[in-house]
Formats: structure tokens, sequence, C-alpha cells
């Protein structure tokens, strides 16, 4: 089951007086596959962060499952991170001493479970992006277009209820962009998570369900 969003009045300024966001407000009903649309430096990035639980806004709210995030105790957004939203990085981020096997287990492991359950479920992972050859692969053997399936196939391991992507297809070629969308698209919507795919390239906000157009900081349609 997606998680259901509700942003309200959302501001983030940093030191300095540097506006990222200037009061966004959205919901998001779970399942929705939902585009943030907008050039660098419009708030993209900012807004994500504030529904991964990574920061906290300035003023206004976010809240996912009707819990406000910038509320809960460090241990609990420490658990929220870990076990309900997952974000997938434009440079993967994926570790470079570990097999793709062991990426993908690593979230399970740090939520305490057994060793050959987890890596049990890693591999179910890598079948479903089809990496179940490249399993023992390390980060520098595999393509960009593997290590950000490599990546999609970690963030979903744990069975989040929220999908974060920041520019996931950004360091990748046209091909290999539109297949991590495709499979993104196809993994979430048999699993019904709610995914959030922050943007620049209209095309690719075209997979999604619902665009939210930010500039400046301010949401300017969605």
């Amino acid at each position: 089951m997606g998680a259901a969003v509700s942003v309200r009045e959302a501001r983030k300024t940093y030191p300095g007086g540097v506006e990222a966001l200037a009061g966004v407000s959205f919901d998001l009903s779970p399942g929705t596959f939902a585009a943030l649309l907008g050039p660098s430096g419009c708030g993209k990035s900012t807004l994500l962060h504030l529904l991964g639980a990574l920061e906290k806004p300035t003023s206004g709210s976010v809240a996912v499952d009707g819990h406000d995030l910038a509320a809960l105790s460090e241990a609990a957004r420490d658990d929220y991170r870990l076990r309900r939203a997952a974000t997938v990085f434009q440079l993967y981020n994926l570790l470079p001493t570990m097999t793709a096997l062991e990426n993908v287990a690593l979230p399970l492991l740090l939520d305490g479970l057994p060793r050959p359950e987890a890596e049990a479920r890693a591999e179910k992972g890598l079948a479903e992006v089809g990496l179940s050859a490249r399993k023992d692969a390390f980060p520098y053997e595999l393509s960009g277009g593997q290590m950000q399936r490599v990546a999609v196939a970690r963030a979903l391991a744990p069975r989040p209820a929220l999908l974060l992507a920041d520019e996931p297809t950004g360091s990748l070629d046209s091909r290999s962009g539109a297949q991590v969308l495709d499979l993104v698209g196809e993994l979430v919507a048999a699993r019904g998570v709610t995914v959030v795919l922050a943007t620049h390239d209209a095309a690719a906000a075209g997979r999604a369900s619902r665009v939210l157009r930010l500039l400046d900081g301010r949401l300017v349609d969605g």
C-alpha cells in the first residue's frame, strides 16, 4: 500500500535568506506516481529532502500517512527513512566494496533481518530488475543503467510505501534512462507504492500520472 502525502504551505529558507521553497501545498493519494518538474534550483531536491525527513521545513508542514515528519523524534525519523521512505539518487550511491547482492541486502540487514532472509529477498529484487546474472558483480563492473537498476532494487527491498527519485536518469543515456523509468513504473504499479520523481526532463515527467511544476520555489501547476 502506498503512502498518502499532504504538504501544506511548506517553506524552506537556508542561512543567508535563500528561500528554496516559498509555500508549497499539494496532496497525493496512495499509489500516485507524481513528477516534480522544473529547472535546476527550483526547489525539487529540497522538497524531496522534506518528504524523506532529511530536513525540516522552516514553516508549514509535510505529512505522510497523517504523521507530521517534523514532529517525529530522531529515532522515529531514522525508522521512517529505513522502512517507509526510500530514495533513488542520480549517482546511484552504491557502496563500491559490496556486490550488487550485498548492496541490495544492506537495508534489510540494517533492519535486523537474518542474513539468509535478507539475501533471499535481495536476490528476488535483483531478479525483478533483470540482474540476477550480475548479483556478484561490484559497481565498477556494471554499466550506469545497471547500477541504477541495482539502486532501484535496493530502494524497494524494504518494501517502502513512498519512493523518492532525485533525477534518477540524469547520468544515463536516453535508452538506459527510459529502461529505468519503465522499470520504476512497472514495479511501483505492481506494489502500489507512491512515487515522487524529481526531474527537469519533460519526457521523464510524462511517465507520471501527475505532474507538479515548480518554479523559483513555488508550485505553478499541478
